[in-house]
């Protein structure tokens, strides 16, 4: 069964910081007498379930053009459940302690912290990941392309400079691990198996992140 693994994105979507916003602004409308509905809509790149490319942090790192559309299709799929993490928790290669290596090419880590989406605290509380995560990921799955969570960003308010760190340790030029933030993996649990997915970024050239839409193949 497929399930969108991305979130909608809306007026209330949060953003990191506090920063940016998604808007809309009805420019036809067919209740207003006009021949069809339309809409015109701003927002930042760095929204809603959105991927991070090299670029973000390397000046002469890779863009959404530099990724053919087969880059986007993942076959081998690892779920990480850790559930309930509290806010301002360090996550480091401890939560891979129990993970074998395989040939995951995407590895989604679910921390249970989107149940606080809907609060100022999903973005000024995240929790905080280290840079070492990035080499554990390359060392377990040597496949792995992608890896996406439920946070609103690899990097939390309570450690700027970490959050740079581990933005760099991840997306490194030539052995880049592209990060999806603030995915919906709300209905991943410990028996739900993600078996493959589809991430399609908004086509905006040379951009350095994008909105996208995840579609997993999920059963259980």
């Amino acid at each position: 069964m497929q399930k969108y693994l991305s979130h909608f994105l809306e007026a209330a979507t949060p953003t990191y910081g506090g920063s940016g916003a998604f808007a809309e602004e009805i420019t036809r409308s067919l209740a207003a007498g006009d021949t069809c509905n339309a809409r015109a809509w701003s927002f930042p790149n760095h929204i809603g379930t959105h991927v991070d490319l090299p670029h973000h942090f390397f000046a002469d790192g890779g863009t959404l053009s530099d990724y053919s559309a087969d880059y986007w299709s993942f076959h081998d799929v690892f779920t990480v459940v850790l559930e309930d993490v509290r806010p301002g928790v360090v996550i480091g290669s401890d939560c891979l302690k129990d993970a074998r290596s395989s040939t995951a090419d995407l590895l989604l880590l679910k921390t249970g912290f989107g149940r606080l989406r809907g609060e100022r605290g999903y973005w000024q509380e995240s929790p905080i990941m280290l840079p070492e995560l990035a080499d554990s990921l390359r060392s377990r799955f040597p496949m792995v392309r992608a890896f996406g969570f439920d946070l609103i960003s690899v990097s939390s308010l309570r450690d700027r400079q970490l959050g740079r760190e581990a933005h760099r340790a991840f997306l490194r030029p030539g052995s880049e691990i592209l990060l999806i933030e603030d995915m919906d993996l709300s209905l991943l649990q410990s028996f739900t198996v993600v078996e493959s997915a589809q991430v399609a970024p908004l086509l905006v050239k040379s951009a350095d992140a994008a909105p996208c839409t995840v579609i997993g193949e999920v059963k259980g």
